[in-house]
């Protein structure tokens, strides 16, 4: 495990203990139904675990509703030792299950989250998708299922408000719903399948002409936490615009073996009008797999990790990989759902910010991040969106013993453009420098606070199938603001922010090597150049690669910030909506998300 050579100013706080709130839980199962507000093929039914204080006392509390991904719907026990095997469908179908098997309950495999979540005030409503949903054959349009997924998470919203409103909620539960539930503060989670059909509800929600907002009344959609989720299942573009955004993303994922999370936040980078304007996140964990953060799911679906220590064994779980999404999941709503959410907690996702002891003394975790992609936030420098050779903006970018080429990057969406940057020898004179104006001429940067870019390292081929001979070892270049003069500021070492290695991944079966080049995201002060006069007559952001012998790196999204973690938080004013600019449908990849073993034999 690395670690960045220079420590950042300030750490994020632990948000993942216990709250003051002693818990209960109790669950819902209505009877199953053809229900065409959900589907039409196959009976479904609302079947879920509430999580909440034993005490209602300071009711309506923030609701967060959790929805798991796609898993067979029945196990057995085999042979002397622990695990169940969970390899067969029939509950999909006929809501019951072979002789010797059981239920699966994927959706109490998050327990460990929503009890802490409890604590903390929050009503957790965790949804089982089993039947007519998970393992159910795909659908035109909606191949994965997902935008089912997302229709079954707004009925059981519908649910849930009817009985906020008047009562009579099942008296399974064990108590009166009315008025406990606060639907202007709403967060939703969702692991693999369960991460595209949270979107799915989201923008379902949100479609001109929905029929939901009638049906569930008026919702304040304040934050989607996602875990290797799978994108381009469904014939719709789902992006996450407008509330606040994370993916966790598990490096040595064996199932969603592409990381195929990351692609709706380089979508989400290029929409320039956002309302509300909110933070987007990557959260890449070092040694995980995709099946251990739900404790239901017993099997690794991992052989291992390439290039760094894994989590997990074969069978039944890893506190570890459960300590990283307890800092990321608590952090997230904690920091952002809630008439009393602390925004001090979603430090965790900015990179100007060190992680707690908690996550660094179990492993590395690799952080993308955006204040908001809204143009009023966050100005492009250059997004390479352009031919190879010129800014965002028009103008000449200037390249000095390097070698640079405008392209894509193997993980991420089709849209997401870089500079595929190669140098043979270090020096001051090897240098990228990216220009958003012609020379002899600057433009202010002095509203901004801070560079942002996105940085990899490239892998040993184009499709990013092995690792590059240097992907052990660090590497490291400075950063210069150039002024319209060709004034030069002070060199800022990115080792200063990030220790740049890898490509590492997973080993994925039947695959071999998957290596991951998730783009990271550097965060300088724009003080820390220590030149207010360059600031002010900004023409170019230099990369000197004056440090490593050689190596070939990825370069994305430059951006200059109005906001600065280090700084007392902003306020965004709000603007106007426009429509998604990146609609591009990257749904080519044939990845399946947890892969049931009785659908393959």
């Amino acid at each position: 495990m690395f670690a960045a050579a220079v420590a950042r100013a300030q750490i994020a706080p632990d948000a993942s203990g216990f709250g003051p709130n002693a818990t209960t839980s109790a669950e819902y199962k209505l009877p199953a139904s053809f229900d065409p507000d959900v589907a039409t093929q196959l009976a479904t039914e609302l079947w879920a675990r509430v999580y909440r204080p034993v005490s209602l006392s300071s009711a309506p509390y923030p609701l967060l509703v959790f929805l798991h991904g796609n898993h067979a719907t029945c196990g057995r026990f085999e042979g002397a030792g622990p695990g169940r095997f969970d390899i067969n469908v029939q509950y999909t179908f006929t809501g019951t299950c072979p002789p010797g098997f059981v239920v699966v309950p994927s959706h109490a495999g998050y327990t460990y989250l929503a009890e802490r979540l409890a604590s903390w005030g929050y009503v957790v409503v965790s949804i089982n998708a089993n039947r007519g949903v998970n393992a159910a054959p795909g659908v035109t349009g909606d191949r994965g299922l997902n935008l089912r997924r997302g229709r079954l998470v707004l009925k059981h919203l519908q649910r849930l408000s009817e009985w906020n409103a008047v009562g009579g909620a099942p008296s399974s539960l064990g108590f009166n719903m009315q008025g406990k539930l606060d639907f202007a503060h709403v967060g939703l989670f969702g692991h693999s399948r369960g991460g595209e059909g949270m979107r799915a509800a989201y923008n379902l929600y949100r479609d001109p002409g929905s029929p939901w907002p009638a049906r569930i009344g008026p919702i304040g959609f304040e934050g989607i936490f996602e875990i290797g989720p799978v994108d381009g299942q469904t014939s719709r573009i789902l992006n996450a615009d407008g509330t606040s955004w994370n993916v966790l993303l598990p490096m040595c994922d064996g199932d969603v073996f592409n990381l195929q999370g990351v692609r709706p936040f380089d979508r989400m980078m290029l929409i320039r009008t956002e309302t509300p304007p909110t933070p987007k996140s990557t959260f890449t964990v070092w040694g995980a797999n995709h099946n251990f953060y739900n404790t239901e799911w017993q099997l690794s679906d991992s052989p291992g990790c390439l290039g760094h220590k894994r989590l997990f064994d074969h069978l039944l779980g890893s506190p570890d990989q459960r300590t990283t999404a307890l800092a990321g999941v608590l952090a997230f709503f904690r920091g952002h759902v809630g008439a009393a959410a602390d925004a001090s907690f979603a430090t965790l996702f900015n990179p100007q910010f060190d992680l707690p002891p908690s996550v660094t003394d179990v492993t590395r975790i690799d952080r993308g991040y955006s204040d908001s992609p809204d143009a009023a936030v966050t100005r492009t420098f250059d997004d390479f969106n352009q031919p190879t050779g010129f800014n965002s903006s028009g103008a000449a970018n200037t390249a000095s013993n390097v070698t640079v080429n405008h392209g894509g990057i193997a993980n991420h969406s089709s849209f997401q453009r870089v500079a595929q940057i190669a140098w043979k020898a270090p020096g001051s004179q090897t240098f990228f420098q990216s220009n958003w104006t012609p020379p002899g001429v600057g433009q202010s940067a002095a509203a901004f606070k801070t560079l942002d870019f996105r940085v990899a390292r490239q892998c040993g081929d184009l499709a990013c199938t092995k690792t590059d001979s240097q992907w052990l070892f660090a590497t490291s270049f400075s950063v210069r603001l150039v002024g319209g003069d060709g004034t030069l500021s002070s060199a800022i070492p990115i080792s200063n922010y990030l220790t740049l290695t890898g490509p590492v991944g997973g080993l994925v079966t039947f695959i071999g090597t998957s290596p991951h080049p998730i783009l990271q995201t550097i965060r300088v002060p724009l003080a820390s150049f220590g030149s207010a006069a360059v600031v002010a007559n900004l023409r170019g952001v230099r990369f000197t690669f004056d440090d490593t012998k050689a190596d070939e790196i990825f370069i994305g999204n430059i951006r200059l910030s109005t906001v600065s973690g280090l700084s007392p938080a902003l306020s965004f004013a709000p603007s106007l909506l426009a429509g998604d600019d990146s609609v591009i449908d990257d749904t080519t990849t044939k990845t399946d998300v947890n892969q049931v073993k009785s659908l393959r034999q």
